[in-house]
C-alpha cells in the first residue's frame, strides 16, 4: 500500500509540476490566421503554465500585415498575473520591447474595438504570453489575421509547386490518388479525448492523404486537386483558417497542421456551415475565371464526437447549396460516439480509423474518392428506377438532386454555376427495367455530361448496345427498342463533373 501511495503522490507532483506542459503554438507559424491559446497538458489538454510561450507569425506574403486581433479569457480567472503581448516584427524579447498590443488578465478584445483595429507594419509579428504565478494557469483563446495593405520589400513568392506525377501505393489505392480532381478542405478538430497522441494520429492521416495528391492553385483548371486547411476551435466562428484558401500545396498543409489541442468543445455544426460559406463560392458569371465542374469536399478529422454535433438538415442545406460533400474521419471513436456519427439515413460519409498509415487512408479514398463500392458512398447514393407520379412511365436520374429538364420544353431550374448539383467522378452505375407486359419500350433522355469522357449507354436484353449519349442535350433525345428489358450504364472519368441526366421509360 505504501509504495502505491508513493507512486500516486509522485504522479500528482509531476502533473502539478507541469512536466508535460506544452505551448499551444510550439513553433513559428506561417498562414493568414494566427492562433492564440493557453499552454496545455499533453495528456488531456488541460491548461497549464511552466514558462513564457512565444512564437513568430508570418503572413507568408510581404504585402500582408496583421490586424483583427480578438481575445477572450475564460472565467473564472486564475489570478495568475497573465499578460498577452503582440509585437510588431521580431524584436529581442529579452530587451523588453514596447508591444504593439498588450492585454492584461481579464481584458477581452472584441471586433471593432481599439485593439482589434490596430495594424502591424510588418508581415511578421511576435506573440508572447507571460504570467507571474507558477502555481495556476489561465484558459484563454484568440486570433489575429493577415490582410493586404503593406508595401512589399521584394516580389511576393509562392511555395506552391506545379502539379507533377507522383508514385503511389498500388497495393492499397485502387487508382493513382494523383487522379483526384476535387477541391478539398481539410478540417482538423483540435479537441480530442486522447491528448496529443490522438491529435498526432489525425495529423498523420492528413499527411498520408495529401502527400500522393497532385495539387494545383490554378482556379480555371479541371486537373489536379486544390487544397485548403482549417482547424476547429472553441471560440466563434469555431474555426481557424490555417493557410491561404486554395493556395496551399501538400507541404503547406502538413507544415500548418495544428500541433496542440484545446480542452473546450466548440460548435462543429456552426463551424462547418461557416467554412462552407467562406471557402466555397458559387459563381454564375461564366465570363469569370472560377474552378468549375469539379467535385468539392470537406474532410473533417476528429478524435471525439460530442453529443451536441448533429449534422442536421440545416447543415446539409448549406453543403447542398454550394455543391459540397462531407466526409468525417474519426480516430478511435467510442462505440457511443460512432453510433451517433454513423446514424442511419445520414447524408455524409464516415469512417472510424484505427490508425494513420496509408492502408487506413485508402479505406476512405477508395470508396469515397474512387467510388469503388467497397463502402456505401452517400456522395453518390445508388439510385433506382422509380415510378412516375402519373401514368405508367418510370424514370431514373443522377445526381440525386438533379435539377434539369424532365420533359420537352423544360429548362434548367438553376442557372449554370459550374459548382452545385453534380454527379461524381469514377461513377459506374447500372439501371435495369423490364416491361411487365413483355413489349417494347420508348426512352427519352435529357443529359449534360462531359463530352467524349462520360457516357450513358443503353443495352437490350441480349447486351447489344442500343444507344449512347455524351455531351449535352437539354431538349430531350428519344429512341425506341423492341426489347422488353433495357439496361443503362453510366460511367464517368476522373475529371469534370456536370449536371447529369434524367431518363424516362414508357412501356409500349
Amino acid at each position: 500500500m505504501g509504495w502505491k501511495l508513493a507512486v500516486l503522490l509522485l504522479a500528482v507532483l509531476v502533473k502539478d509540476g507541469h512536466a508535460v506542459c506544452s505551448c499551444y503554438q510550439a513553433g513559428n507559424y506561417t498562414g493568414t490566421t494566427a492562433p492564440i491559446s493557453n499552454a496545455y497538458d499533453t495528456s488531456d489538454f488541460s491548461a497549464c503554465f511552466s514558462a513564457a510561450c512565444s512564437y513568430v507569425a508570418y503572413s507568408g506574403d510581404d504585402t500582408k500585415g496583421w490586424t483583427g486581433f480578438t481575445f477572450n479569457w475564460v472565467q473564472p480567472l486564475a489570478n495568475a498575473g497573465g499578460v498577452l503581448r503582440v509585437f510588431d516584427g521580431t524584436p529581442n524579447l529579452t530587451a523588453s520591447p514596447v508591444p504593439l498590443i498588450q492585454v492584461n488578465e481579464g481584458e477581452n478584445v472584441i471586433a471593432n474595438s481599439a485593439k482589434n483595429l490596430i495594424k502591424s507594419t510588418s508581415p511578421k509579428i511576435t506573440i508572447q504570453y507571460t504570467q507571474t504565478s507558477t502555481t495556476s494557469a489561465n484558459i484563454y483563446y484568440g486570433s489575429i489575421k493577415a490582410t493586404p495593405g503593406l508595401q512589399p520589400t521584394a516580389g511576393p513568392t509562392s511555395t506552391t509547386a506545379m502539379p507533377t506525377t507522383k508514385t503511389y501505393d498500388k497495393q492499397n489505392f485502387k487508382y493513382n490518388p494523383c487522379l483526384i480532381t476535387h477541391d478539398i478542405l481539410i478540417v482538423v478538430n483540435q479537441r480530442t479525448n486522447g491528448g496529443i497522441f490522438a491529435l498526432n494520429m489525425l495529423n498523420g492521416i492528413v499527411t498520408n492523404f495529401v502527400n500522393p495528391l497532385c495539387v494545383t492553385t490554378v482556379n480555371n483548371t479541371i486537373d489536379s486537386t486544390r487544397l485548403a486547411l482549417a482547424s476547429l476551435t472553441p471560440y466563434q466562428p469555431f474555426f481557424a483558417i490555417r493557410g491561404e484558401i486554395w493556395g496551399m500545396n501538400t507541404t503547406d498543409v502538413t507544415k500548418n497542421l495544428p500541433q496542440s489541442g484545446v480542452s473546450i468543445d466548440g460548435n462543429i455544426d456552426e463551424a462547418l456551415k461557416g467554412l462552407v460559406n467562406l471557402t466555397f463560392i458559387v459563381n454564375t458569371d461564366t465570363s469569370t475565371d472560377s474552378r468549375k465542374n469539379v467535385q468539392r469536399s470537406i474532410v473533417l478529422l476528429t478524435a471525439e464526437w460530442p453529443s451536441a454535433a448533429t449534422l442536421n438538415n440545416d447543415v446539409k442545406s448549406v453543403f447542398d447549396a454550394k455543391g459540397v460533400n462531407l466526409l468525417v474521419v474519426g480516430y478511435n471513436l467510442t462505440i457511443d460516439e460512432w453510433g451517433r456519427l454513423s446514424q442511419t439515413g445520414r447524408w455524409y460519409n464516415v469512417l472510424n480509423a484505427l490508425g494513420s498509415n496509408v492502408p487506413d487512408v485508402a479505406k476512405f479514398v477508395n470508396p469515397f474518392y474512387f467510388n469503388d463500392n467497397s463502402s456505401p458512398n452517400t456522395w453518390c447514393p445508388p439510385q433506382s428506377v422509380q415510378n412516375a407520379t402519373t401514368g405508367n412511365t418510370v424514370f431514373f436520374q443522377e445526381p440525386v438532386n438533379y435539377s434539369g429538364p424532365k420533359s420537352s420544353g423544360d429548362i434548367w431550374k438553376d442557372p449554370f454555376d459550374g459548382q452545385s448539383a453534380r454527379y461524381c467522378n469514377f461513377a459506374d452505375n447500372q439501371y435495369t427495367y423490364t416491361n411487365p407486359n413483355g413489349k417494347g419500350l420508348q426512352v427519352q433522355v435529357f443529359y449534360e455530361l462531359e463530352a467524349g469522357k462520360d457516357f450513358l449507354k443503353f443495352y437490350d436484353s441480349s447486351n447489344n448496345l442500343i444507344a449512347s449519349f455524351t455531351g449535352f442535350e437539354v431538349s430531350g433525345s428519344t429512341f425506341s427498342t423492341t426489347s422488353s428489358t433495357i439496361t443503362a450504364r453510366f460511367t464517368s472519368d476522373y475529371e469534370s463533373v456536370y449536371r447529369g441526366f434524367y431518363v424516362t421509360i414508357t412501356p409500349q
